[in-house]
């Protein structure tokens, strides 16, 4: 997967403690319409997957062209991993996908995947290299969480200082949402016949709400907070870790908006939200290239 390097701007919004304001309308990136995660690869360029195809494409920030796309190809050969969030640890990107369990016959075991690329610097062009993958987390997840077979749902993924990752489920239980501490990632890529190995959960006051996206900024955590069917609203919210309480900050800037991804802008104190805007007259898979587009704002982090 080999990325040509260019460079965007988004839309600023205003975040104090507990309030957001926008200052101007959603930025339209084209080349897909259902974004559901992304990262930063560089301080100008990220990365975007669709969670209808296996195909991530790098944008530069306040470029509205389509994009390259790097055709993502796995050992496991997946037409549809179903990829719903990633997170960078130093020069590793992590994916993973929903893991979802609705899925049947031969489409079983593609929504299973977590996986690893590295970001490589070459002449004037960053290339993902492939890392490895691992297809074993679920079973892991349904042994700390309980087996609630029509109900899992990954959508978020964060890295914490220590090199653990967080994963946020959309799904909630006892109508709190769960962040599940994964502190073996490197090593179940390097490894994937090991175990993975994941901790106590954290169980989150989001208003009925399950996680949509998640991503640490600084000393604390920024989440998306959205609802468990497909219909709903959506809220932002703050959190430091561990066993402390979510605080809600207002954030009227997401409008009509179905965030999915949420990402922190290198060296720029803000933060990017991306939204999915599949529907039926926008699909990854039928609707033609130059007519896909998913909006993007950017929120600025207040003190």
């Amino acid at each position: 997967m080999r990325v040509q390097i260019w460079s965007l701007s988004g839309l600023l919004v205003l975040l104090g403690t507990v309030s957001a304001s926008a200052l101007t309308g959603p930025l339209h990136y084209k080349g897909l319409c259902e974004a559901s995660a992304a990262t930063y690869i560089d301080n100008d360029h990220f990365v975007v997957a669709s969670d209808e195809t296996n195909i991530l494409r790098l944008y530069e920030r306040n470029d509205k062209s389509e994009g390259i796309p790097l055709d993502f190809e796995g050992p496991s050969g997946f037409d549809k991993s179903d990829i719903e969030a990633a997170a960078r640890d130093g020069e590793t990107v992590y994916w993973i996908s929903s893991h979802s369990l609705n899925s049947s016959g031969e489409d079983k075991d593609k929504r299973k995947i977590f996986f690893a690329t590295k970001i490589v610097s070459a002449n004037i062009a960053t290339t993902l290299q492939w890392q490895g993958e691992f297809l074993r987390l679920r079973d892991a997840i349904l042994d700390v969480i309980g087996d609630r077979k029509s109900e899992l749902n990954i959508e978020g993924l964060a890295t914490s200082s220590d090199g653990t990752l967080l994963i946020g489920l959309r799904d909630t239980i006892d109508g709190q949402a769960l962040v599940i501490p994964f502190t073996n990632p490197a090593e179940v890529i390097s490894h994937p016949e090991r175990r993975a190995v994941l901790g106590e959960p954290s169980r989150l006051d989001l208003g009925g709400l399950g996680v949509r996206s998640i991503e640490r900024v600084g000393d604390h955590y920024l989440i998306v907070a959205g609802p468990v069917s497909d219909e709903g609203f959506f809220a932002l919210y703050r959190w430091s870790g561990g066993k402390s309480s979510a605080e809600e900050l207002k954030a009227p800037a997401i409008g009509s908006m179905r965030p999915e991804a949420l990402m922190e802008i290198p060296g720029s104190g803000m933060v990017q939200i991306l939204s999915d805007d599949g529907s039926k007259t926008c699909d990854d898979e039928k609707t033609p290239l130059s007519q896909r587009a998913f909006r993007s704002i950017e929120i600025k982090i207040g003190n």
